[in-house]
């Protein structure tokens, strides 16, 4: 894996909170399920 790189983006409250309750029910980083996610999206939609 590369560099980290800091990014901004714009969720819904709601939806985030509920993410957020997830990941420390399950004892993740938020930002690692979020890399952890991009990664298996991109694996999943190659062209």
């Amino acid at each position: 894996m590369g560099a980290k790189k800091k990014v901004t983006i714009t969720v819904d409250t709601d939806l985030f909170a509920k993410f957020k309750e997830a990941c420390m029910d399950n004892d993740l980083k938020v930002s690692t399920k979020i890399n952890s996610l991009i990664k298996e999206w991109l694996n999943g939609n190659k062209k």
